[in-house]
């Protein structure tokens, strides 16, 4: 609190109203003490993961601990800067349709434009938070009809109603004034609420980027499990093949007295337990399509996937070294901080709750019971009030307000350091998995290279005669399981990947900071700017972030490629957050520029509604000033 304005306060209160109200401020005062700072708890993470201690080569940590100082916020984090986290991770996988699919999900998922508008929501809040700490203006207007004995509103002027009395008849009064409410931060209640609602503005700005992490650890999971039933549905059709061959052979050794019907049903009964587990794959695939339809934003019918199989991607390399003040970064962990930044703002709020409010207003008008004559010199009036009320019995509400603030508080400081710690054991879960999945792969390959051997071995020695049926059959069984059990390991292989991706808070841009000047913005372009005063354009519907306007701009050009032939795409600036000079964060209306008249516009619109798209068409007359200095980049980029 700033003790020199409570002190000209106290002043101020004792020369108007006396000592009464100076000696109830002094008291109050010293029942309470803000804190001043917000500082987050420590949370110590070992030196090294547990599963990197084992093998020596996964990321380890550099013994730092989990500390943000006192006066810190969401915005500007106090962390070690050696280490990236990574970024668009899912491209080392190597596998341009998993690119694609990302694009398109960035581009359109439904959960991403809802966390964004919550973030426009929270900015709204926490500008009309940081407005509680000035002056309202406001022009009151008033026409009362006044019954016979009662009081005039404002001050009307002298022997306008001084027979009001003697006269029984109403009177109708006018006024017309100025009128300015403020209610003084001396005890931090207005500026506790700015800085809660300000927090509360970064927890929603990190919600969204945890919507998007795990977005693209959820889709990338879902392609991995999609390419796995591709394989395992090629090996069941494949086996279903080779065992039809081998029947066909059994029913000749019938004919010949080489085999009994009891081995020629044998083999018919494996062909149709294969041929049973065909449709079970094909159901787990469509379940997996629709998946990620869901996570695309689109129905499943819209969705055209390849039959590639797991060989389509690239093992990902990671780093060794990392620091675990990486997990600081996550998006959850920065959630649950600005979580606990915010409830220390509310403590402050609640203390300062206890203290009487000081209010001040001034009002200057006219006031007069003629409407012909109300600004008149002789009908101006002016009045300047200060209140200062003291609450003497609540029955307690304020201080367990109060109480209630702490709690949450409280609980608060666990859920932070409950979050650090998953994010820890999702690490060393995701190393675990990597590196078991990785020794059961290697084993489990060589286990399906010697059923084959097996199988290959028996099939010619049982065709001359050399080994029984029950033996062939086994060994068809074993390399089939052996083989399917092969493809599962390999998608958990991968999975384990994506999983230590999310798990070390990827798919994010580490910095939030705006680009300098010389950096590419996200405005990009096919060709020349576009001439907003001649060209149509194609409105697309919801708002998008910053980060993903390179997403959106790839996506199109992936799936329509005719179509975006000389067009370009122009992002325009709806809101941001800034803190300092810095553009923090930003988002924008996307449009779909150069149609030269509005039925090529309505066409294209069309193709777009058809997949699930919603736009709208834009006319030339329509404000289409691009912000935020916006340049072209390069075709191709």
């Amino acid at each position: 609190m700033n003790q020199k304005l409570a002190a000209s306060i106290r002043s101020h209160l004792a020369g108007r109203h006396g000592l009464w109200t100076l000696l109830c401020a002094q008291a109050l005062t010293g029942c309470i003490s803000l804190q001043g700072g917000y500082p987050i708890p420590e949370v110590s993470l070992p030196a090294q993961y547990q599963d990197a201690a084992r093998t020596g080569t996964a990321p380890s940590t550099s013994g730092q601990t989990a500390v943000t100082p006192a006066e810190t916020s969401p915005s500007h984090p106090s962390e070690p800067a050696p280490a990236k986290t990574p970024v668009d991770w899912w491209r080392d996988f190597g596998n341009r349709e998993l690119q694609g699919l990302i694009d398109r999900a960035l581009a359109n998922n439904p959960d991403i434009r809802i966390a964004l508008n919550r973030i426009v929501q929270a900015k709204a809040r926490a500008e009309q938070a940081a407005a509680g700490k000035y002056p309202g203006l406001s022009a009151p207007l008033v026409i009362a009809q006044q019954s016979p004995g009662g009081v005039t509103v404002g001050t009307a002027p002298a022997g306008g109603i001084s027979n009001v009395g003697s006269n029984r008849t109403s009177q109708r009064t006018y006024q017309a004034s100025i009128r300015a409410d403020w209610r003084l931060d001396i005890w931090g209640e207005q500026s506790a609420l700015a800085e809660s609602a300000h927090f509360q503005l970064w927890r929603a700005v990190h919600e969204r980027e945890n919507v998007q992490r795990n977005l693209t650890a959820s889709l990338a999971t879902h392609y991995v499990e999609f390419l796995s039933l591709n394989d395992r549905l090629r090996i069941a059709v494949e086996t279903e093949e080779v065992l039809s061959a081998t029947l066909a052979a059994i029913e000749k050794r019938v004919k010949a007295g080489d085999a009994t019907l009891s081995e020629l049903e044998q083999q018919r009964a494996a062909i149709f337990a294969i041929r049973a587990t065909i449709p079970t794959l094909e159901q787990q695939k469509l379940d997996t399509i629709g998946a990620m339809a869901f996570l695309l934003g689109t129905v499943p019918g819209k969705l055209k996937l390849s039959n590639d199989g797991l060989d389509s991607l690239s093992i990902p390399g990671v780093a060794p070294g990392l620091p675990s003040a990486l997990l600081l970064r996550r998006p959850d962990v920065r959630v649950a901080e600005a979580q606990l930044l915010a409830a220390n703002a509310d403590v402050n709020v609640a203390r300062a709750r206890i203290l009487p409010p000081m209010d001040l207003s001034a009002q200057i008008g006219y006031s007069g019971i003629a409407l012909s004559q109300l600004f008149q010199p002789q009908t101006l009036f002016w009045n300047v009030v200060d209140n200062l009320v003291v609450s003497i019995f609540d029955g307690g509400r304020k201080r367990n307000e109060q109480l209630f603030s702490q709690a949450v508080r409280e609980e608060m400081v666990e859920s932070y350091a409950r979050t650090v710690y998953q994010a820890m054991k999702e690490v060393e879960s995701a190393l675990t998995s990597v590196r078991l999945a990785e020794r059961r792969l290697t084993a489990q390959r060589e286990a399906s290279k010697a059923a084959r051997r097996a199988w290959d071995i028996n099939t010619r020695v049982y065709a001359l005669g050399g080994i029984d049926y029950l033996s062939l059959l086994e060994t068809q069984r074993s390399y089939h399981r052996y083989l399917d059990d092969y493809q599962k390991i390999r998608m958990e292989f991968f999975r384990g990947y994506i999983s230590l991706f999310q798990a070390l808070g990827g798919g994010l841009n580490s910095e939030r900071r705006a680009p300098a000047d010389d950096e590419a913005i996200p405005v990009v372009y096919e060709g020349l700017q576009a001439n907003t005063d001649t060209f149509w354009q194609v409105e697309l519907a919801g708002l998008y972030h910053r980060s993903t306007i390179d997403a959106t701009w790839r996506d199109l050009r992936n799936r329509y490629p005719f179509l975006m032939e000389g067009r370009s795409l122009q992002p325009r600036l709806k809101g941001r957050i800034e803190e300092g000079d810095d553009v923090q964060q930003s988002w924008y209306q996307l449009y779909i520029a150069n149609f030269n008249s509005q039925v090529e516009a309505e066409e294209y619109c069309l193709t777009l509604k058809t997949d699930q798209q919603r736009c709208r068409v834009v006319s030339p007359e329509t404000d289409t000033t691009v912000l935020d200095n916006a340049r072209p980049r390069p075709p191709g980029t």
